[in-house]
């Protein structure tokens, strides 16, 4: 089949169940992808995606998902790339290329993360860039040899004293007061994503994968929230999922971080991971034992050219964490 003959195109509205069809075929993973794709929509309602066909028959795609990015106050027109797929006969005919510029239409700031090799190098290859500190770090258990490096370290680094001060205490809920964070938060020069009450709520609660704990910060004001995870049968594997909070409230950060320390100690858990690109985070958490890795899930951006954010983008820190695009909920 010659690549003359495929249109690539964005999806249109009464084309989901072709979409969906197309992906049924596809994926071994169906039926929880499915249960997924119906838990995005809800939050996330505008969801698209490009679209390579021949014939009326769907061959590949690319899901385009938007994102609400802030910087400086200001909103940026920003959207996630997942779903990415091509059917066997189909690869290495550069669809996946023309899909991806495709799905990028229309956006000021397109972001992808969790891809594979060849997608990445695919996405580098378009001027997709890396963001800065896009690796994993990790912590492993206070016992033998890492125990007393762990004591090493905190030795040298000791922590704020008044750190166990501030509030905290396990969440059912985020409330309203999130709202007012976020916006405090939005006008910080760093681009993360904007995520108010609703957005938390779809996010780890609502979320059909669940098994997430919230604790929050502070008192009738939220100060700020930590959202952790201990995947898997064996559960000796922790993660700190996301961490909301300004970056000069150094001592809610680091109630957090203990408050999240003590709860895996309790669990057991032999290590815990996180993916925090934004520095002062970073610190915070090297200071508590974590140390970077090598491992990264290929976290990249797209800048269009002519977009008016383009300066407002390239300077600042980036804010997120793993539970930000995490491709485990979306394919």
């Amino acid at each position: 089949m010659s690549v003359r003959q495929v249109e690539i195109r964005e999806l249109r509205c009464v084309e989901e169940r072709a979409l969906l069809d197309f992906f049924a075929s596809n994926l071994n993973t169906w039926e929880r992808f499915h249960t997924l794709w119906e838990w995005r929509k809800i939050g996330v309602p505008k969801w698209s995606a490009a679209i390579a066909e021949v014939n009326s028959t769907i061959v590949g795609c690319v899901g385009v998902v938007p994102a609400s990015v802030t910087v400086k106050g200001c909103r940026v027109k920003a959207s996630w790339q997942q779903d990415s797929m091509v059917v066997p006969s189909m690869r290495r005919r550069g669809l996946g290329k023309r899909l991806v510029d495709e799905g990028a239409g229309g956006w000021d700031l397109v972001l992808a993360k969790g891809t594979s090799e060849p997608m990445y190098a695919l996405r580098k290859s378009l001027g997709f860039r890396d963001v800065p500190n896009s690796n994993y770090l990790i912590r492993e258990c206070k016992r033998g040899a890492a125990g007393k490096t762990y004591s090493l370290w905190r030795s040298l680094i000791p922590l704020p004293q008044n750190a166990s001060h501030v509030p905290i205490e396990p969440v059912e809920a985020f409330d309203q007061s999130f709202d007012s964070l976020a916006k405090k938060l939005s006008k910080e020069d760093i681009v993360r994503l904007h995520k108010g009450q609703g957005y938390l709520n779809w996010r780890y609660f609502d979320c059909p994968r669940g098994g997430y704990l919230v604790f929050r910060a502070g008192e009738q004001q939220a100060r700020g929230a930590i959202v952790l995870s201990v995947p898997g049968s064996r559960r000796d594997e922790g993660w700190i999922v996301d961490l909301i909070c300004r970056k000069d409230d150094r001592n809610c950060a680091y109630g957090l971080l203990r408050t999240a320390m003590n709860y895996f100690d309790m669990q057991s858990v032999s290590r815990v991971f996180a993916f925090a690109t934004l520095p002062a985070a970073r610190e915070w958490l090297y200071r508590v034992g974590f140390i970077p890795t090598r491992h990264s899930p290929r976290f990249t951006y797209r800048l269009i050219e002519q977009s008016t954010f383009r300066t407002l983008i390239a300077e600042p820190p980036w804010d997120f964490w793993h539970g930000d695009g995490d491709v485990e909920l979306y394919s």
